[in-house]
């Protein structure tokens, strides 16, 4: 069920189009990335998500919990702003408060009454680990410990939908892992989370959906493995045990519809028609022949490869413009 639609929204700021014709569904429960380089319009269109600015042109629609009646969200804001959560990219913490402190700021600003609010406060510093600091100043806290009470703070109202913008800068690999399992965790308990980042390897293994921004345009968005289909290498490599089995194997697969065979002594790199099809055919002939296969390398192109191909795509139109 959708959560969040946008429908040909455009953002200009002085007649210059920062964002342009964008046309995105995110759905209950998705873990959706937004990828791109700096300048590229993606905090824009968290900030558009979030209800912070409204758009130039188009529309961004929410839907209520339960019902089928879609609403405007900037017309309807002062309704809505209780069912989403916001994390910049620098902390918005208070640093001369306390952890607990922190919390029940941000709390009372969406007028949880007290008891609730202590409630979903002890529950979050038990889910963040953070219940043994709560004490503590939040300017005392280590760089992922502040994260963790950054997203506390965005989480202590209960939100349905939680936007984060660049939730692993500064982070080294350890913290950046420990953030993306909370965020797993989070997205359990029924959050829909979408999120913008440039670190590409963090957005691939968190995010079932993506959505790649450049130059202020939507180029590409979708499941995971839809968004990199387009993508999918046009060969692959492999090596068997002998030469006497890569000869065979050579023989073999001539009758088959490939482009070409190229033989690197102890490997062979080979374009099929369509390699999906040819997957299923090598299979069956490996185990005809009794094939020790030693290798197979048909990865998957990464998000960082096809936003590469987007890009120079894009600056290559440009040019020819």
């Amino acid at each position: 069920m959708a959560l969040i639609r946008l429908q040909g929204v455009t953002k200009e700021y002085r007649k210059r189009k920062v964002l342009e014709n964008v046309n995105l569904t995110i759905e209950e429960g998705d873990i959706f990335g937004v990828i791109g380089q700096s300048g590229s319009g993606k905090t824009t269109l968290l900030n558009l998500i979030a209800g912070f600015i409204e758009p130039t042109d188009g529309q961004v629609i929410y839907f209520p919990e339960g019902s089928t009646k879609e609403k405007d969200l900037h017309r309807h804001f002062s309704q809505i702003k209780k069912h989403i959560g916001y994390t910049p990219q620098h902390n918005s913490l208070y640093p001369k408060l306390t952890v607990q402190e922190n919390l029940w700021h941000f709390g009372r600003l969406y007028k949880i009454d007290k008891q609730t609010l202590s409630t979903n406060i002890r529950n979050l510093l038990n889910f963040t680990h953070l219940i043994d600091y709560r004490n503590f100043l939040a300017e005392q806290l280590s760089g992922g410990m502040q994260k963790r009470l950054d997203l506390s703070c965005s989480l202590v109202h209960k939100p349905r939908l939680l936007i984060l913008d660049e939730p692993t800068a500064d982070l080294d690999p350890i913290l950046q892992r420990e953030i993306a399992h909370l965020l797993q965790e989070v997205n359990k308990q029924g959050v829909t989370i979408i999120i913008a980042s440039h670190h590409l390897e963090s957005i691939e293994n968190i995010c079932n959906k993506v959505a790649i921004v450049h130059q202020g345009k939507v180029h590409t968005h979708g499941l995971l493995e839809d968004v990199r289909r387009p993508y999918l290498r046009d060969h692959f490599t492999i090596r068997v045990r002998s030469t006497e089995q890569k000869q065979l194997l050579i023989e073999k697969l001539k009758v088959l519809p490939i482009h070409k065979i190229i033989d690197k002594g102890h490997s062979l790199v080979i374009y099929p028609s369509n390699v999906e099809s040819i997957m299923s055919n090598l299979i069956r002939i490996i185990k005809e022949e009794n094939l020790y296969l030693h290798d197979l390398d048909l990865r998957r192109p990464s998000l960082h490869e096809i936003f590469e191909k987007i890009a120079t795509s894009t600056e290559s139109e440009g040019q020819v413009k």
